[in-house]
């Protein structure tokens, strides 16, 4: 059992009409529904939920901050109090969501991880991915233990100077051999469509899409900025 959280899309409404619109739409994913003859046999499923995109919320387009069509949950789905700050939402009309800044932050964060790694490393001989290593233990466990696969990588001296430059380590981040090698611009991408989904995309015919690889986030994006600029896209906290 596990908290997460599905985007919803469904017809735009008045705004009165969102909490039933967003609860028909997850009806047939209720684990205690009545399943009829014929129903889809669904695997997600979920017991309760609320309106809440805390830590992922939308922003909102400048301007149109006091829209009353954009959706902020008054409750955290633990029942505390939520504030949200006019410049997010947890959803609204598509048109209202601003949705290029934060794949515009990543992707230029991205860039200059990509880029500082590629200047920093080299100058020191070429480094081997941790995948290399872990490779050759699991080729012979005992010959070659986790304790010396975790000294041969550390020990390359391109991630042993990474590891003298704490700041420069933060930008790059885990593994920087495995991740910040080849197609720049793929990487990017990539790190881009990261910014928005979240578990799950709920579509606005009815398809509940688990969010769990490159090719469904960037499907998520896709879809998004695909919809009519009136649908509401709403952020919703589940228990399942």
């Amino acid at each position: 059992m596990a908290k997460e959280r599905v985007t919803v899309c469904v017809p735009p409404c008045d705004p009165g009409d969102v909490v039933e619109a967003i609860g028909a739409a997850m009806a047939p994913y209720d684990y205690n529904r009545d399943a009829g003859v014929g129903d889809p046999d669904v695997e997600t499923w979920w017991d309760y939920w609320q309106i809440d995109g805390r830590g992922c919320e939308f922003l909102v387009v400048p301007g149109h901050e006091d829209d009353p069509r954009l959706i902020r949950g008054a409750k955290a789905l633990s029942g505390e109090p939520r504030n949200v700050p006019p410049s997010l939402c947890d959803g609204g009309p598509r048109a209202l969501l601003d949705l290029e800044p934060p794949r515009a932050q990543a992707a230029a964060r991205a860039r200059r991880a990509f880029e500082a790694w590629q200047d920093f490393s080299a100058a020191y001989p070429p480094a081997l991915p941790s995948s290399h290593f872990w490779a050759r233990h699991f080729a012979d466990p005992e010959g070659y233990p986790r304790e010396q696969l975790l000294e041969d990588y550390r020990t390359q001296p391109a991630i042993v100077a990474l590891g003298n430059n704490p700041d420069l380590g933060e930008l790059i981040g885990h593994d920087p051999v495995a991740r910040l090698t080849g197609d720049v611009e793929a990487y990017v991408r990539s790190a881009a469509d990261e910014a928005l989904p979240s578990n799950a995309l709920l579509t606005l015919d009815g398809r509940w899409l688990d969010v769990a690889n490159a090719q469904r986030r960037r499907h998520f994006n896709d879809y998004l900025d695909a919809l009519p600029a009136d649908t509401l896209v709403v952020r919703v906290l589940y228990h399942g």
